[in-house]
């Protein structure tokens, strides 16, 4: 992978009783609180870098080739690229302005950026590291980036315009809008591409849309006793690698849906940290880690148990996790 454009508090860990299996990688979190991302053992759970960064780190997408992590700083416009050795920004590249969220497609030749204040997607050429197109009018406040499996289209959240916009990132033209619910933050894909599944945070629920029509087909409520319709807020959502079960984080009500996808049903709700955020699975689904951007921490869950069994203090207002195993 190239560099493109080179450019020269310990961890609190309350365990649970409950032993996790051993993964021998790695968890990187960024805190768009305090402009870092740490990076911490997935066995131990210790911190072992903090890592200065761009203003507003948020999201982190590994490179094709897995010897890199790129970096979304918000607040200075760009992309920037950590070597996973050295643990060193090492380059970056230009984005356009505030990009938010951002997807690389599978074969790795483009990567797709939302930038968030100007109401527009990016194609950027991996290689080079140079913009190929800018796609203009996707909705307004644009944020989730999702290709679908064969990489031949981006699906692109609106918050403020409540949409899906459907884009062909390699002829740079819009395809479809698809309207959904309140707030539409971030989506993912079953695996066999036929459905795409997004979170709607103000309307506290999630849309599936049948990828082949482009309708929504179904939305899931979340309803559980002890929690107030407005606190139940989704934003991130991911599934496990057979696309039976979705995990949904549900923001201000501290909990993650744990949901059938079959049935659209919800299996159970498992409670993590303040502000439940950015999701991500190891790669045997049997861990998944949150993080609780208002607690400042992640909570590591046993997906087999639906329990948190680990908190883990990162940093200030943390915002994506990946984990490298």
């Amino acid at each position: 992978m190239p560099r493109w454009f080179l450019t020269g508090p310990a961890a609190l860990t309350l365990a649970l009783g409950v032993a996790l299996p051993a993964h021998c990688g790695e968890i990187y979190v960024s805190n768009e609180g305090n402009d870092t991302v740490v990076v911490l053992d997935s066995d131990s759970l210790e911190i072992q870098h903090v890592i200065e960064t761009g203003g507003r780190p948020r999201d982190m997408r590994f490179s094709p080739d897995g010897s890199e992590l790129l970096i979304a700083a918000s607040e200075a416009d760009r992309i920037e690229v950590l070597d996973l050795e050295t643990k060193t920004i090492t380059g970056y590249i230009d984005t356009g302005d505030d990009p938010e969220l951002f997807d690389i497609d599978p074969s790795g030749e483009i990567l797709v950026v939302s930038n968030e204040d100007d109401a527009e997607a990016t194609v950027i050429d991996v290689a080079s590291g140079t913009i190929r197109t800018v796609i203009e009018d996707v909705g307004i406040e644009p944020e989730g980036v999702r290709f679908t499996p064969d990489g031949k289209r981006v699906f692109v959240t609106a918050e403020a315009t409540n949409t899906i916009a459907v884009i062909d990132p390699w002829e740079g033209v819009i395809l479809a809008d698809i309207l959904v619910g309140n707030r539409p933050r971030r989506g993912t894909f079953t695996p066999d591409g036929s459905e795409y599944w997004v979170t709607n945070e103000l309307g506290g629920t999630v849309s599936v849309i049948d990828t082949e029509t482009l309708q929504v087909t179904h939305t899931i409520s979340f309803e559980k006793k002890g929690l107030r319709e407005a606190e139940i807020t989704p934003v991130d959502l991911v599934m496990t690698k057979d696309g039976t079960t979705a995990f949904v984080t549900l923001g201000r009500a501290w909990h993650v849906a744990r949901v059938d996808v079959a049935t659209r049903t919800v299996e159970a709700y498992i409670l993590a940290g303040s502000r439940v955020w950015g999701a991500a699975l190891t790669a045997d689904d049997s861990i998944l880690v949150v993080t609780n951007g208002a607690s400042d921490d992640i909570s590591v869950i046993d997906t087999e148990a639906n329990r948190a069994v680990r908190s883990v203090a990162v940093g200030r207002t943390p915002h994506t996790v990946r984990i490298r195993d």
